[in-house]
């Protein structure tokens, strides 16, 4: 975006880098770059992926702006900020009234699954979840909650399917690789899960993974180390674990895992030290 007639040039000169052109949901104000939004076709415009409203060009930017919030719009953003500061319940009214007003709030259906999740209501969840995908089958992240969802409910099998499809949907979006790595390592298929896991830490560090956490590379460290506990393989685990320590917040398991590799490799000394770390970090 740029007031400089013709565009920004620095945009201009690296169109691989910069979007040069964008659109904007008229409903929700949502921005769309010009790889983000779909085509649309000669006799319908394209549409927002978050409400389904009509996108129109970005040159109408100023034009739109200080407009009054559709009320759904204003629903879904009020909910998302309940959800942002921890309460769930408050998020689910606001959402309940934007999916009322607008059925097809695929983005509010999706925060309505969240927050149902976070009051313990999974199967509304799953149900909020599959109504965002059959607005959307290509929302990445109704199908990441849905997977959590799916195991909060105690169907791992099914949760690792969930994680299949996400990745197939983002193969370059890590986190479902790192929780369906946790999932096959939970039901003993060790070998599985250090191998997920290692494609999600060669992504990782490839430098091309969307939606990236800050602490992703030190979570996929984590069952990495673990896994290779699992499968005996002491020596290598060592150095997996303390990148995982180094990088990412204090985990009573990471320490766990150190001292048992070291235990086992007869470092004594050095076992009981990282036990004490772990026993100190375990909640009482």
């Amino acid at each position: 975006m740029s007031k400089a007639p013709g565009g920004n040039p620095v945009a201009l000169r690296d169109p691989e880098a910069f979007a040069v052109e964008f659109m904007i949901c008229d409903f929700c104000g949502n921005y769309f770059c010009d790889r983000c939004h779909a085509s649309g076709s000669l006799l319908r415009a394209p549409r927002c992926a978050s409400c389904g409203g009509r996108l129109v060009p970005g040159s109408r930017l100023e034009r739109m702006s200080g407009r009054e919030r559709p009320a759904a719009a204003a629903h879904h953003d009020r909910g998302v900020r309940h959800l942002e500061s921890g309460r769930p319940e408050d998020a689910v009214r606001e959402l309940d009234e934007a999916v009322r007003l607008r059925p097809e709030y695929t983005a509010a259906h999706r925060a309505r699954g969240i927050a149902l999740a976070g009051t313990g209501r999974h199967a509304e969840a799953l149900a909020a979840f599959e109504r965002a995908l059959r607005l959307d089958p290509s929302d990445v992240v109704s199908l990441f909650e849905r997977a959590g969802t799916l195991l909060a409910m105690e169907r791992a099998a099914d949760a690792v399917a969930a994680y299949d499809q996400a990745i197939a949907v983002r193969p370059d979006y890590p986190a479902p690789q790192i929780n369906r790595a946790i999932i096959l390592m939970d039901a003993g298929r060790d070998a599985e899960a250090l191998a997920a896991v290692d494609r999600a830490i060669a992504l990782l560090a490839s430098g091309g993974a969307a939606g990236a956490g800050r602490y992703d590379l030190a979570s996929a460290h984590s069952v990495k180390g673990a896994a290779l506990v699992k499968l005996g393989r002491y020596e290598e685990a060592l150095p997996v674990i303390d990148h995982a320590i180094d990088n990412g917040p204090d985990s009573w398991n990471d320490y766990y895992n150190k001292s048992y590799a070291l235990e086992r490799l007869g470092r004594i000394a050095e076992s009981e030290t990282a036990r004490g770390i772990a026993d100190s970090l375990r909640e009482p």
